[in-house]
């Protein structure tokens, strides 16, 4: 077994350091980093928007754009159950026939068409939205742990000139 010592300034020999081994403060940087890492990627798992989020908001756009029309519209109705047969059935099917059962006819449809079009927009801009947010956690991500990297340099670049 081969072992190659160097004397540093201070006179003591010690194993020569490989390109590959890690200083304590940067062993403590990747478990932090990594640690810090699953928070952010948990916090994204929650806040990462979904197909259906953009569904039950149409659900609920059509629930409130039929209630200006008959107050007592879906009353003792559970938001999910509603959101479950408009699901079932198709959200283009369930319109026309909450609107045919209100008897919502064309006064209504100026309302309906902006529900639409937010609906179609949610459902265009859902792909960007994720990559923005996966952005802003890496970004949220990389610039603490860079900070934290130049930190623990700078100290031990002036520890190292101590001794």
């Amino acid at each position: 077994m081969n072992v190659t010592l160097h004397k540093d300034r201070s006179g003591i020999w010690s194993r020569a350091q490989r390109c590959c081994d890690l200083k304590s403060w940067q062993r403590l940087w990747l478990v932090t980093g990594g640690a810090y890492l699953l928070m952010l990627v948990a916090t994204g798992w929650l806040l990462m928007p979904e197909r259906r989020q953009v569904d039950k908001a149409l659900v609920f756009a059509v629930t409130e754009e039929v209630r200006r029309y008959d107050g007592l519209a879906f009353v003792g109705d559970s938001p999910e159950k509603i959101f479950e047969t408009a699901r079932t059935q198709g959200y283009g099917p369930w319109i026309a026939q909450v609107r045919k059962t209100y008897r919502i006819g064309r006064e209504g449809d100026r309302g309906f068409d902006r529900i639409e079009r937010e609906y179609r927009h949610a459902v265009e801009t859902l792909a960007s939205r994720r990559l923005k947010l996966s952005g802003w956690l890496f970004v949220a991500w990389a610039v603490p742990m860079g900070g934290l990297y130049a930190m623990g340099s700078l100290v031990g670049w002036i520890r190292q000139g101590k001794s």
